[in-house]
């Protein structure tokens, strides 16, 4: 009776594979919505502190212009997932159309883009619960638009940070 026991809770404490998928799609809805109010905070719950950090980063960048990116997903298809040790990755082929709109209006402003990824997405547990730890691109992104407000042509507003840590501090020597 304990073995049982103990087994029936070792399977229901276990992370499976649909949890994964479903934490992704999680992620991506609240991202999008934090991106549509410029508020970052609404992805909390889903994102560790340093994807945390980044999001922040990212729609901060926007609110700073005024705009927010209108994102939808358009397709999201799972190639594989693998754990290591208490780390899942989940690894997909992602369609997203994007257009930046004025943050009082709602009018759009630039170009609108639809794009083609390959992402990584990497899953722990840094506070006891299952949360995106961190996004990478597994392959170079298919964009449609390359000008993006704020972000010089040809640099990416997602890139990883560099190896070693996190990247300099925005206005000291050596920023990229």
């Amino acid at each position: 009776m304990i073995l049982w026991t103990a087994a029936l809770a070792g399977g229901c404490a276990r992370f499976s594979d649909a949890d994964a998928v479903k934490l992704v799609r999680d992620y991506n809805n609240r991202v999008i919505e934090a991106h549509r109010r410029g508020d970052a905070t609404l992805a909390d719950a889903v994102v560790g502190p340093a994807e945390g950090k980044k999001l922040t980063g990212l729609i901060g960048v926007k609110t700073d212009q005024g705009v927010r990116l209108d994102a939808r997903l358009l397709e999201l298809r799972v190639l594989a997932i693998d754990r290591h040790g208490g780390e899942v990755v989940v690894h997909t082929e992602e369609r997203w159309h994007y257009r930046d709109v004025k943050a009082d209006t709602g009018q759009q402003v630039g170009r609108d883009s639809t794009d083609h990824y390959f992402i990584d997405y990497s899953l722990g547990r840094p506070e006891g619960r299952w949360v995106v730890n961190g996004i990478v691109f597994a392959r170079p992104p298919v964009v449609g638009r390359t000008d993006v407000l704020g972000v010089p042509h040809g640099e990416s507003m997602m890139r990883p940070d560099p190896p070693g840590g996190s990247p300099p501090e925005p206005g000291r020597e050596g920023t990229r």
